[in-house]
């Protein structure tokens, strides 16, 4: 099964923050290393699109990776030594529609 995890961020100390980065990195390579990460996207210059307008994304969504895993339990299960997650992050879960 295929699922998305949409990273959010936590409030990391400044003095924490290259520290934090390398751990994410690190996480995310043992991810692909062990075959459930299959795409990943980090980003920055985020945007809003609406019918009406384009303004300056700020809210905390700062990447997402396609994840294979035999359920929903084991994409959570997955997450549990998410290094972000002390300092407030999180991930949200969300399993692709099967044809």
């Amino acid at each position: 099964m295929k699922f998305l995890y949409v990273y959010r961020s936590g409030e990391v100390p400044d003095e924490k923050a290259a520290q934090n980065i390398h751990e994410l990195w690190s996480w995310l390579d043992n991810l692909k290393e062990m075959g459930y990460e299959k795409v990943r996207f980090a980003g920055t210059g985020r945007k809003v699109v609406t019918q009406h307008m384009v303004e300056e994304y700020t809210g905390d969504i700062f990447g997402v990776s396609v994840i294979e895993a035999e359920s929903l339990e084991e994409a959570a299960r997955l997450t549990s030594d998410w290094p972000e997650l002390e300092y407030g992050g999180r991930i949200e879960i969300i399993g692709a529609l099967e044809n």
